[in-house]
């Protein structure tokens, strides 16, 4: 019904088919049947034994074709590069390089766009508007302006119409996955409709402006005392779900300072800087930046970092806070028992049937660790070793834990682009301090445990009520206790079968015993033995055989 419902997408159909096998994808294509459902694309698809030639390797062309299939496409791919659980490491290199860039589109339209959504003239809204967009995504550009009030803001506008373009392709996502889970058996395991489905909600949350300014607002509360960090402040009277305006910032691309070799900043300090205020976000806000790759993070006076682009951001529960950081601390000592009971722990599997052989697998990858010292110690690398370790004895690693393993090692690598000595294993033994003094904390175990203390208060409270009138009611004979037996029902047929075949047995036994003891009776004969004896083992016999037919017959009945 999917593919019957989206027989309007034709034309798009036809370029997502098109770009599949220019990149040399026409095996997949085949293999997806998606043909059978829209005839109409069988002349673009190539005959079974074609094969294309290229100068770039299968993952290469995976990339490229992500790239020219527009955004939807390229925010997948960028969320999968997340996936190292369970994509080979040389896609994930690949798609780590998607870029978000496309061509702007006409400053005069944004200006529009913003009028329509904020129903006011830019005149009145602005004292000043660049209409040249200071930088361009697939779902957006930013204008730098001034407000009336003499601020300088960075205004990100929506793409026009890119609602109906990100819909027509998560319909066809949402197709093509069906078309992979039904038809390709290698991809059932990766659940491609659930990464789809998961993608919707992500890239829907995206398009909404009004939830990167509540992000960005409560990132704001967080650090608002932290004056190694500076937070830009968002304007929400000049915002909504598809303008977003926020505080310009003065400062300079961590990308610019590596690529460049810019001189006048500290970079072992910021390197550092970084990596704490990311563990920082983890184990103590349970709230972080899911996407800090060089172009997000910015260096501004005196070294001060700023996290840019609030879209896309993960969240811990305060029970995952504690167990990863108990990982963390167990990573950085080489603790493999300690590890192996965490990540069973974090992956609700504690009684796993295979835990010594996890245990193993857990030690050896550590015995390639255990003489380096402290400070060449690669806990990003282990990490994603875990991670794939994981994916091999089926065990579930819940997203948010995946998305937060991948910021750790981001940041890792835009620490050693500004300092190739940096290690964040140097930085996780020294916040392994701030995680035990934090979970020590008799403060903070009274706000997590606050809800608990609640129930407990609630049930000693209400207990005597309750007790007096279990009391009343067991004086008054009313009292009954229900006892539900799941396998009672089972237990009762078991019963009863073998109760049928003890009697049978008894009768089967006496029929034989009567009829040895006629033997010697004086009765008519049959050559010297007495007719009753043999009427009695006949009985006996056809008694049984009998039996055991409809036993049979029951049995496979059942089945």
């Amino acid at each position: 019904m999917g593919i019957v419902r989206t027989f309007r997408h034709t034309k798009r159909y036809q370029e997502i088919v098109s770009i599949l096998v220019k990149y040399s994808m026409g095996d997949i294509v085949r293999s997806l049947k998606i043909a059978d459902a829209l005839p109409f694309l069988k002349r673009i698809i190539p005959k079974k034994h074609s094969r294309p030639i290229s100068d770039f390797t299968r993952w290469e062309d995976i990339r490229m074709a992500i790239e020219e299939l527009g955004p939807a496409f390229v925010k997948l791919g960028q969320m999968l590069s997340n996936r190292s659980d369970v994509l080979p490491q040389g896609l994930i290199d690949e798609l780590a390089k998607l870029q978000d860039e496309v061509p702007p589109f006409s400053g005069d339209i944004a200006v529009e766009l913003i009028e329509r959504e904020l129903n006011r003239p830019i005149t009145d809204l602005f004292e000043s508007f660049n209409r040249e967009p200071l930088a361009s995504a697939s779902i957006g550009q930013v204008h730098r302006a001034t407000l009336k009030d003499g601020r300088e803001v960075a205004v990100k506008v929506q793409r026009p119409d890119i609602d109906e373009t990100i819909n027509v392709d998560l319909e066809i996502l949402h197709n093509m996955a069906r078309l992979a889970e039904n038809n390709i058996k290698q991809f059932r395991y990766l659940n491609p409709t659930g990464i789809v489905t998961e993608f919707e909600r992500s890239i829907r949350e995206e398009l909404d402006y009004n939830r990167e300014r509540l992000n960005l607002e409560r990132f704001c509360k967080m650090f608002e005392h932290d004056s190694t960090v500076f937070v830009p402040k968002a304007c929400k009277e000049y915002s909504n779900k598809r303008i977003f305006t926020m505080e310009y910032i003065e400062g300079t691309k961590i990308s610019r300072i590596s690529a460049e070799d810019l001189e006048g900043f500290d970079r072992k300090r910021i390197a550092y800087q970084g990596a704490e205020l990311m563990l920082k976000q983890i184990f103590v806000h349970g709230f972080f930046h899911a996407d800090p790759h060089p172009g997000n993070l910015w260096v501004l006076d005196n070294n001060r970092l700023c996290f840019l682009d609030f879209g896309m951001m993960g969240t811990v529960t305060p029970n995952q806070q504690n167990e990863l950081g108990a990982l963390m601390i167990a990573l950085v000592r080489r603790d493999s028992s300690m590890i192996t009971t965490l990540l069973l722990e974090i992956t609700k599997y504690p009684d796993h049937p295979l835990v010594a052989e996890i245990e193993f697998e857990v030690n050896s990858m550590l015995n390639r660790y255990i003489d380096l010292p402290l400070e060449e110690l690669d806990t990003a690398g282990i990490l994603e070793e875990l991670i794939k370790l994981l994916s091999r004895f089926k065990l579930k690693v819940p997203a948010n834990l995946v998305m937060m393993a991948k910021s750790i090692i981001m940041i890792e690598g835009v620490g050693r682009q500004l300092y190739p000595q940096f290690q964040i294993s140097l930085v996780i033994d020294s916040f392994s301090s701030t995680i035990l003094r934090r979970k020590l904390n008799p403060k903070k175990f009274i706000e997590d445990n606050l809800l608990s203390f609640t129930e407990y208060h609630k049930l000693v409270h209400e207990f005597p009520v309750d007790l007096r009138a279990i009391m009343h009611k067991m004086k008054r004979g009313n009292f009954k206790m229900e006892i539900e037996n799941k396998s009672g029902e089972q237990l009762q047929t078991t019963l009863d079968s073998v109760s049928y075949r003890l009697v049978f047995g008894l009768v089967l036994a006496a029929l034989i015993v009567g009829s040895s003891i006629m033997v010697h009776v004086e009765s008519p004969r049959w050559d010297v033995i007495p007719l009753v004896g043999i009427a009695g083992f006949v009985l006996g016999s056809a008694f049984a055989l009998l039996t055991f037919i409809v036993s049979v017959v029951r049995t496979f009945r059942r089945r």
